[in-house]
């Protein structure tokens, strides 16, 4: 258990002052900066502190910007929704879902947080309407918005350099894109920062070949399927694939089950690398080696930033990157 004096040390108030606001003095006075600061510090280091001490209840806007089908489809947003929500009840923060950001009460929130695509006149009223808001997953203005988001370069950097350790050559992507959910549906928004990750690594290798690009229409099962059947049609007429770095789980979940239902031996046959983890990911055939994402601590990050960005009016805007681990299973083994 923490100290009396390393609460101090970190918040910069005297050992004495923490002391007596820890311990409830009647006689002590002082700010809601210094209260808050000396009982988030204590907080973090895991100081024994009633219920009512942690933390102020906050207001928090949630804009979750996807479209509500694919993100049943694709289930890590699925389980970043699900993880935001039980995040805030375990720390009394009351935050509501808000789909309209012409909404009259927005004045009443103390921050937010937002998922998905934004146009740039969404963003602005974002930027307008809150002093403190984080985004999690992406961060589509770093110089107006804070955000907690994995990776992904270090897991497209990491799969590809075990495919050419192994000596594996022929390397290809699939990968999704993203469409606005306010717009008609052939408008695509953003393509996925993974497949310029992956071109420039495989064209300094000298190994990028513009036909073992797969690009998918979202990031669902369905359009794995789609994706995985051109492959398998592919192969047949000769195309030289050895591995294949997949953007998310959902779609290599599609791709394998495409190849499978045409010949299983191609599903056998190729290196595959994925992204999420899902719980499914244990149970394709074959199971699917794939990087982790910790949707609860990414969401727990996020929840303590942005307690932080309010409590202590903190106006810098930063990327905190989460590290993603690489679950090793049938499709690419640790040994082979």
């Amino acid at each position: 258990m923490a100290s009396i004096k390393e609460i101090a040390l970190i918040s910069g108030f005297s050992q004495s002052t923490v002391s007596r606001l820890l311990n409830h003095d009647p006689a002590l006075s002082v700010s809601d900066a210094t209260r808050n600061k000396i009982l988030a510090t204590a907080k973090k280091l895991h100081y024994p502190l009633p219920q009512t001490d942690t933390k102020k209840t906050y207001q928090v806007a949630v804009f979750f910007a996807l479209n509500p089908q694919r993100e049943i489809e694709d289930v890590y947003y699925y389980d970043l929704r699900r993880s935001i929500v039980q995040h805030a009840k375990d720390e009394y923060i009351d935050v509501t879902f808000i789909k309209d950001l012409k909404n009259k009460n927005l004045t009443k929130f103390d921050g937010a947080i937002a998922v998905g695509y934004f146009d740039d006149d969404q963003l602005m009223q974002l930027h307008q309407a809150f002093a403190h808001i984080l985004f999690i997953d992406s961060n589509p203005e770093p110089e107006h918005f804070s955000s907690v988001q994995p990776n992904l370069e270090y897991a497209t950097t990491k799969a590809v350099n075990l495919f050419i350790k192994r000596r594996l050559t022929n390397i290809g992507i699939v990968t999704g894109q993203y469409w606005d959910v306010n717009t008609p549906s052939h408008l695509i928004v953003r393509l996925d920062s993974r497949l310029n990750y992956f071109k420039n690594i495989m064209t300094d290798a000298g190994l990028y070949n513009d036909e073992l690009l797969f690009k998918a229409h979202d990031f669902t099962v369905s359009s794995g399927r789609e994706i995985g059947t051109e492959i398998a049609n592919q192969l047949k007429t000769g195309l030289a694939l050895d591995a294949l770095f997949i953007a998310s789980d959902s779609l290599a979940i599609g791709v394998l089950d495409a190849l499978n239902e045409i010949n299983p031996e191609l599903a056998q046959a190729l290196s595959i690398i994925s992204i999420n983890d899902s719980p499914s990911a244990a149970y394709t055939q074959p199971p699917l080696t794939t990087f982790h994402i910790d949707i609860d601590y990414l969401v727990r990050v996020s929840f303590n930033k942005l307690y932080d960005m309010i409590t202590f009016h903190n106006q810098s805007q930063e990327i905190t990157l989460v590290t993603p681990t690489l679950v090793y299973r049938d499709t690419f083994t640790k040994n082979d």
